[in-house]
């Protein structure tokens, strides 16, 4: 931690990554439209940010991917269940982990893979899958802890149904996205050589 917060280029990319989240919550660019659906994709941030500084920096991110949403929830609620996500426990709880689980999975998955031409993609494939789907999970599981009956209500359709719906249509798009985007941005900045993760950790 104190060398990830006393480090110019690990800060630096910490500044960017909250400013696209920022841009991302704030605008229409947060989610790609999906004929019915829409994919959502403030998370992708949080997920490359610990992949290239680390699950410390990750954490921070998601945190902070938390308080946005919870102070997006407060000031602008859009659909039903927005006022829900003003309690931290729906908006911040669940985002703290997405970095967390994405660097594990990245760096588990680069020590089992020997295959040095695909390692890196493989590996960032894993913590964009892994970032998004612990975002969706750990929120819906929150949900139904905390307002499961509430939830119901305001949708007037069974959780199970609900849970079910959203696993299979916008949970699967959001993880194919993120693997997507992930993988993109982490070889382009390992391609460079403007992050070395050894020296900020």
């Amino acid at each position: 931690m104190k060398k990830l917060l006393s480090n110019t280029r690990s800060l630096t990319l910490l500044g960017v990554m909250l400013a696209i989240t920022l841009i991302l919550d704030s605008t229409p660019l947060g989610a790609i439209p999906l004929g019915s659906i829409s994919a959502t994709i403030n998370h992708i941030p949080t997920i490359i940010t610990a992949v290239i500084l680390g699950p410390a920096a990750g954490f921070i991110m998601g945190t902070l991917l938390g308080l946005i949403g919870m102070l997006h929830a407060l000031t602008r609620p859009v659909t039903v269940l927005d006022p829900l996500f003003a309690n931290p426990l729906i908006s911040v709880l669940p985002r703290m982990f997405i970095g967390i689980s994405a660097y594990y999975v990245y760096s588990g998955l680069r020590k089992v893979i020997r295959n040095d031409s695909i390692k890196e993609s493989v590996s960032a494939v894993g913590a964009g899958i892994a970032g998004s789907l612990t975002n969706t999970v750990l929120v819906f599981m929150m949900l139904y802890l905390v307002y499961a009956q509430k939830v119901v209500e305001v949708m007037g359709v069974g959780f199970k149904v609900i849970i079910i719906t959203v696993f299979t249509t916008n949970a699967i798009a959001e993880a194919v996205i993120s693997a997507f985007i992930t993988t993109a941005i982490v070889l382009a900045l390992k391609r460079q050589n403007k992050y070395n993760l050894a020296d900020i950790k």
